[in-house]
């Protein structure tokens, strides 16, 4: 183990919503020129049906049930770009880690112990019903510096890494959802390898955007805190 030190800044007390991303969607006119995947549960008819022929646009408004549950289907690029304009960035694994933790090294947000009311109800299955509101689970859920749904409801894209063959991403906080079958992939909550939330992560292979807009996979901002001007 090793110490680092984590400078002042602000972290979105919940991770970016379908709500917030339609405003931003509508003050930037930004759509992608490959819209493959892209915030697929906008679509009429998600997730038991497909309109056929080629995917058209997602409308500019989620559905009014989704409206406070954290914005997936969005590439790390996307998420970067939307933090941008948000006057932010992508936490770091560690500073997502801090404001998890805290600094008593507890194993869940909200302590030591599990607590099924403190995090989404896990499922697995053939077919994804989409994470809870980002609210669902607060204030029992938080961590000890009142930031929600850390934990168990999307992943959450933090640092990039690379080297000299792939890319990937490291994804923090594990989701609500396993399709069948895939106990031995993606260690997450209830599965082989999973470990608690505060302490676990998971390596996502960067292939191409639309590869990488996952339904389990969201984001939050960080903020940038000035430094204290030095004295005169």
């Amino acid at each position: 183990s090793h110490t680092l030190a984590v400078p002042p800044l602000f972290i979105d007390r919940h991770p970016v919503t379908t709500a917030n991303y339609s405003a931003y969607r509508r003050a930037t006119g930004y759509a992608p020129k490959d819209h493959l995947s892209w915030l697929s549960n906008w679509r009429p008819g998600w997730p038991f049906t497909t309109p056929p022929g080629p995917a058209p646009l997602p409308p500019k408004s989620p559905p009014p049930r989704m409206a406070d549950w954290p914005v997936t289907y969005v590439s790390l690029d996307e998420a970067r770009d939307y933090c941008t304009w948000a006057g932010g960035r992508l936490p770091r694994a560690w500073e997502w880690q801090y404001a998890a933790q805290g600094t008593d090294g507890r194993l869940y947000p909200w302590g030591n112990h599990t607590c099924d009311s403190c995090w989404p109800a896990f499922a697995t299955g053939n077919t994804f019903l989409g994470p809870e509101p980002v609210t669902a689970h607060s204030p029992a859920g938080d961590s000890p510096f009142g930031v929600s749904d850390l934990a168990g409801n999307v992943w959450q894209y933090t640092d990039e890494i690379a080297d000299e063959h792939t890319r990937s991403v490291l994804l923090r906080g594990g989701s609500n959802y396993r399709p069948d079958g895939s106990h031995w992939y993606f260690p997450n909550r209830g599965g082989p390898g999973s470990g608690p939330p505060c302490t676990t992560h998971n390596k996502y292979f960067l292939f191409g955007e639309s590869y990488e807009r996952a339904g389990t996979v969201g984001f939050r901002c960080v903020y940038d805190r000035p430094a204290p001007a030095a004295p005169p």
